[in-house]
């Protein structure tokens, strides 16, 4: 096979394989020397999956950097030494507003990436990339948590029309000088309508703490991470795949194996389906045969694939009219940042629909 015949598919496969906790170190030394390996795409794809930093931490524990290229080499380097210290700096940052909410009787728990980081559950602190702090409060709590966070020196970050004027999962994000990420204070974790599916009440319920963080327990960072994906990130209505989620379900699988079999739910049947292409970690429990088939449908036919995305985009936003029509006509203040915003949503809209 030549480098022009290596496929998207190959690249995802590659990618699995050095993420995987289970796949051959021989098998894949012989894969990374390969002749025909595509790197510029495995780059592009792998950046776009959000696991450059996991892919050299990863290839480092199995003693495999000498397999990749030198150049790339050096590359991964630099943005992991970049991840890890601004992950360090995330931990600071985080324990900081722990000891704000914990000195006033807050009730929160830290989720996400921030948890897994704090709890020490990769091997190396650089693995993952993170966005924002996302922390789950009381919604009793929150406004006097987010009172705490203004009175401490954070600012709000202007809202997007559409938390400004429809119920969202969390407040107004908060930035700080000096901070490396931004704070978002969770009602509540998935997008409505699905926001009962993941308690908040249950969670902070069953919260446990590593020092003075208190974080999810295991069961419920599982089940978060693969449904924040699959309902907020639309992963289980687009039939797709998101790397970095997929690792931190890794991760909590090898600490905890029985995670695995815990939920049999459409989302989770879904997610391990599509995952069990590539890893073999995710073969061993109920499986969708034909949501399978129609995943590798759509990456041996990227004009299908695309076609699939912009129908199924067009029908969120058709179902998101009834709604936004009614507020269009009754909120005068929602017309106005509609037109203050249209370059923006004219932007968006294009990406969506006009581009490849």
């Amino acid at each position: 096979m030549s480098k022009t015949n290596y496929t998207y598919k190959d690249t995802l496969q590659l990618i699995a394989d050095i993420l995987s906790f289970e796949y051959p170190n021989e098998n894949l030394k012989l894969s990374l020397t390969s002749a025909t390996i595509n790197w510029e795409q495995f780059v592009t794809v792998a950046s776009d999956h959000l696991v450059l930093p996991t892919i050299y931490c990863r290839l480092k524990q199995k003693k495999l950097l000498e397999c990749i290229p030198r150049d790339l080499e050096a590359y991964l380097e630099d943005i992991t030494t970049i991840n890890k210290n601004r992950n360090l700096g995330l931990i600071e940052q985080s324990k900081i507003i722990a000891d704000i909410f914990n000195a006033n009787n807050i009730r929160y728990a830290f989720t996400k990436g921030t948890a897994f980081l704090i709890a020490d559950f990769y091997q190396d602190n650089a693995e993952r990339m993170i966005g924002d702090i996302d922390i789950l409060v009381d919604e009793n709590h929150i406004f006097k948590a987010l009172d705490l966070l203004l009175d401490y020196g954070y600012t709000k970050i202007p809202s997007s029309i559409r938390s400004t004027f429809f119920d969202h999962k969390h407040l107004d994000r908060l930035i700080i000088d000096n901070g490396l990420g931004a704070v978002e204070l969770h009602k509540y974790l998935l997008n409505k309508p699905h926001h009962n599916v993941l308690s908040s009440h249950m969670l902070l319920n069953r919260v446990w703490y590593h020092k003075e963080f208190p974080i999810f327990h295991a069961e419920d960072l599982f089940s978060h991470n693969i449904l924040n994906f699959q309902i907020n990130d639309r992963g289980h209505y687009y039939s797709k795949l998101n790397m970095r989620s997929t690792y931190d379900s890794l991760v909590l699988i090898l600490l905890f194996p029985e995670l695995i079999i815990s939920n049999t739910s459409k989302y989770f049947t879904s997610y391990f389906s599509l995952n069990s292409i590539f890893f073999e970690e995710f073969k061993n429990v109920e499986l969708s045969q034909s949501r399978i088939n129609k995943f590798i449908s759509r990456l041996k036919s990227p004009g299908l694939d695309s076609f699939h995305r912009k129908r199924l985009t067009l029908s969120v936003l058709l179902r998101q009219i009834p709604s936004r029509l009614s507020t269009f006509v009754t909120n005068k203040k929602y017309r106005k940042a509609l037109f203050n915003d249209r370059k923006r949503i004219l932007k968006d809209l294009n990406s969506k629909f006009l581009k490849p």
